[in-house]
């Protein structure tokens, strides 16, 4: 079949050429031609100047829309193809998209952005339209068409009028008398051209009227009396295509959104699809889109994908079962993750879901911190779930994430977490990769730290026993999995090994931005450990330049900012050491909240907060449910020991007995906070005696064990045994090197300090008198705080604290006034302060509020 599949219509082509504006949509009813308006309008550009995006389903995120756009972008060669996996990972993590898409579209000459089905944004469509307004104004050369069903507000009178919006609705989509005689002309039967008046006047120029009109003269003649146009339009598209090939090619490939021939002949069977699928275009049915530089898919018209549909529904279950395998795995090896698990999911082929949401993991860590996939993990059925623990790890996280499910998450968290295998013979090594993996996380996020731990190292041997000619398929799915593994060692003390793994996955990283999310695992583990050296030789691994938007202030940074923080709490800047998680959403409620905390702990303890911040933890730690990674852990023992620091630096030991008493496997976090104890109840000769028992406690970091020997110092020192003490130091020297680990100087006292201080001046040690020097704030009442407060006191001052004036306490407390007054002049005295704000100030160091 030759000639022109599409007419061109010259004068809407004319108002489409239009530089100015620089958005075209063309708002009408389906069938009035709006895409194949567009599509005819496109043809004669260079293809690597359009990227046309038709949105697949409803409630098209506006997340997934971007991403979208530039994955088109990428698979048309608008974009470089190495650059396309990091910007759709930016979309999720960027605070303004216009800027981001605009940054990726500038300067890559004049482009056409087409937008098909704009309506399917639905929630989403505010929001994208403003990015879309945003965009043109940021890439001048960009310009956007976008086709709706529906009324929008991107144009509305507003912007029309100020020119920023052209639109063209279904009056100027309709047929002049002109177009129509062109088209029968053309593409009619012989002598129906004749009728053309005839048929505008019927149909009003609705395009999908005239072209059902012009089919409907070519079957029965130009004689009869031409039906009515409204019937036309509501007439089943299944009749039309008839009983024979083209029906059962339709029906056989109506599940996916597009297709090539491949997929078609596997789906229906037959060798002969060009043909069929040549007559449906020529006929209205559908269009070939552009997919990739040289190559097309084929996509039908929305009514008709629609009817098919549910035909499709009533197909036998194995025949659709076979269509959704198909077309899952086609668009999985296409690299359109989301809808090949849509698919996947939707036709019950859960071990293709689980398939392609391990490469979902892989190919954006993220995936696991965001809600994109809850909608299809919920419907995933238990023996699902029971079979591929990937999903059941997603469908946990997805609850976790729900205040409203959160209480349910445990029971999928379960699922992966007692899973023993063995796996589906099917599963590639990489599936079985991320099985164990999931299980690993699972029984990380459940508190079983040390169950996690064993599971990573039966993970870590499954790595190593997969063959050296299979190991490159699983390049960054393996250095994803291996920092799991590795955090996992880590929570469970076993430091060294976690480091291991990590410089382990840092050679894996194949692509900068995989290599940017391991190497600050490196950093974290090293700063946390005191190893400040190694963390910063860690550091140089990064790459500014492969973040992208965003990313440095997210998830996948966590540790990276855990370990700088940590670095500046060593150098003493503390301020600067808080400000590391400005703007970071993992600072609040990740699975990385103890670490977080510990040097949030720490920057405040030294800036002389150390009452304040140990309530704020203490509060957080008594909720239900606790924070992430607080159950009995590297990271949870470290926040109740540094928590222990903090009430002792406040001078209330009451506070601290409770936490120095705490059971543990980490029992060596605890013992810097026990000899410092020991150093505030004037006990040093047993803080001394104490140091060998306190040093081999499991559960020690090299800062802890640092930690432990400076304090030891400190006591060997206040005993007279200044060479002992010399000797402790020039350990820790060793342990950490000169620019090493030392925020825990903050727990000495300062006439310790200063003792040590000069010790190290009369043995002439420069290293070990730069090592001590800095500024050390400091941060430790030497005394125990007392208070008299009768009762009647202490209800004022808690009264003061949820009430502002005098009045309203007595009104509270059902005194007077001039009572109030009395009791405010007392506590006034007994705690040296003078005003309302003092009080409350000194209430919460005290801990009176509490009482």
């Amino acid at each position: 079949m030759t000639g022109p599949v599409l007419l061109a219509r010259r004068r809407l082509h004319d108002r489409l050429d239009q530089e100015d504006p620089r958005i075209a949509v063309l708002s009408a009813p389906s069938g009035s031609g709006k895409t194949s308006l567009v599509r005819c309008w496109v043809a004669p550009r260079d293809p690597s100047t359009v990227v046309w995006v038709t949105l697949e389903t409803d409630h098209f995120r506006r997340a997934s829309f971007w991403q979208t756009v530039l994955t088109y972008a990428g698979r048309l060669g608008v974009l470089p193809a190495d650059e396309v996996a990091g910007l759709v990972g930016d979309v999720e993590l960027s605070n303004d998209l216009a800027e981001l898409v605009a940054g990726a579209l500038s300067g890559r000459g004049p482009l056409v952005l087409v937008i098909d089905a704009h309506e399917r944004l639905r929630d989403d469509t505010g929001a994208v339209d403003a990015d879309l307004l945003r965009l043109v104004r940021l890439a001048p050369e960009v310009r956007v068409i976008v086709t709706t069903r529906t009324g929008t507000g991107l144009a509305n009178p507003g912007r029309t009028l100020r020119g920023e919006v052209q639109l063209l609705t279904g009056a100027d989509l309709a047929f002049t008398a002109a177009e129509t005689q062109e088209l029968l002309a053309t593409f009619g039967a012989p002598g129906v051209a004749e009728r053309a008046a005839e048929l505008q006047a019927a149909t009003g120029g609705f395009p999908l009227a005239v072209r059902a009109g012009m089919l409907a003269l070519a079957r029965s003649g130009a004689d009869p009396e031409l039906p009515d146009w409204q019937s036309l339009v509501a007439e089943d598209l299944r009749v039309q295509l008839g009983e024979g090939a083209a029906y059962e090619l339709v029906l056989a490939t109506c599940l996916p959104p597009y297709f090539d021939t491949d997929l078609a002949t596997e789906l229906t069977g037959s060798a002969d699809v060009k043909g069929l699928l040549a007559e449906l275009e020529w006929n209205g049915y559908g269009r070939w889109i552009p997919f990739a530089p040289g190559r097309q898919v084929f996509q039908y018209v929305e009514s008709l994908r629609t009817a098919m549909l549910a035909d499709a529904a009533r197909l036998p279950a194995a025949q659709q079962a076979r269509a959704a395998r198909s077309t899952a795995f086609w668009l999985h090896r296409h690299g359109n993750f989301e809808t090949a698990f849509e698919v996947a999911v939707a036709g019950r082929q859960y071990d293709i879901a689980g398939r392609v949401y391990a490469d979902l993991v892989a190919s954006n860590p993220e995936t696991i911190t965001t809600n994109r996939f809850d909608r299809q993990l919920a419907t995933v059925p238990r023996r699902a779930l029971n079979q591929y623990p990937a999903l059941a790890l997603g469908r946990g996280l997805a609850c976790h994430r729900n205040p409203a499910l959160h209480g349910a998450a445990a029971e999928y968290f379960r699922i992966p977490a007692s899973w023993v295998g063995p796996p589906p013979p099917d599963m590639t090594p990489g599936e079985v990769l991320m099985v164990h993996t999931a299980k690993v996380a699972s029984l990380r996020v459940l508190g079983r730290f040390d169950d996690s731990a064993r599971a990573a190292q039966q993970a870590l041997a499954l790595f190593d026993a997969i063959p050296d000619g299979e190991q490159h398929h699983i390049t960054d799915l393996g250095a994803t999995t291996l920092r799991h593994l590795a955090y996992s060692l880590f929570q469970d003390g076993r430091v060294d090994a976690a480091r291991s793994v990590v410089n382990r996955a840092i050679t894996m990283s194949s692509r900068p931005d995989s290599l940017n999310q391991t190497a600050v695992y490196a950093v974290g583990f090293d700063a946390f450990d005191g190893r400040c050296a190694e963390a910063r030789s860690a550091q140089e691994h990064l790459d500014p330049a492969a973040w992208r938007p965003g990313q440095t202030y997210s998830y996948v940074n966590a540790l990276g900012r855990i370990g700088q923080a940590a670095l500046l709490l060593d150098d003493f800047e503390l301020a600067a050491s808080i400000a590391e998680y400005d703007g970071c959403r993992f600072a609040v409620a990740s699975e990385f909240w103890p670490f977080v905390t510990w040097t949030l702990m720490h920057a405040r303890l030294g800036l002389g907060h150390a009452a304040t911040e140990a309530h704020r933890v203490e509060t957080a730690l008594d909720r239900t449910p606790a924070p992430p990674g607080t159950a009995d852990s590297l990271g949870g023992a470290a926040v109740r020991a540094t928590l222990a620091v903090l009430w002792l630096a406040a001078g209330n030991r009451t506070k601290a007995g409770p936490l120095l008493r705490t059971r543990t496997r980490y029992a060596g976090q605890l013992a810097p906070a026990t000899l410092l104890g020991r150093l505030l109840a004037g006990e040093h000769g047993e803080a001394l005696a104490a140091l060998p028992r306190l040093e081999l406690q499991p559960g020690h970091t090299t800062r802890s064990r640092a930690a432990v020997l400076t304090l030891g110092a400190a006591a060997a020192l206040r005993a007279e045994h200044g060479d002992t003490a010399v000797a402790l130091l020039d350990r820790v020297l060793a342990l950490v090197g000169p620019g090493g680990a030392r925020a825990h100087l903050m727990y000495l006292p300062a006439a310790d300090l200063a003792g040590l201080r000069e010790l190290a001046r009369a043995h002439g040690d420069s290293a070990l008198r730069d090592y001590l020097g800095g500024p050390v704030p400091d941060c430790i009442a030497t005394d125990t705080v007392s208070f008299s407060l009768t009762p009647q006191e202490r209800l004022v001052v808690a009264a003061f604290a949820h009430h502002p004036t005098r009045a309203a306490v007595a009104a509270a407390l059902h005194v007077s006034e001039n009572t109030v007054k009395t009791h405010l002049q007392r506590i006034y005295r007994k705690l040296g302060v003078n005003s309302r704000d003092g009080v409350i100030e000194k209430a919460i160091e005290l801990d009176l509020l509490a009482r």
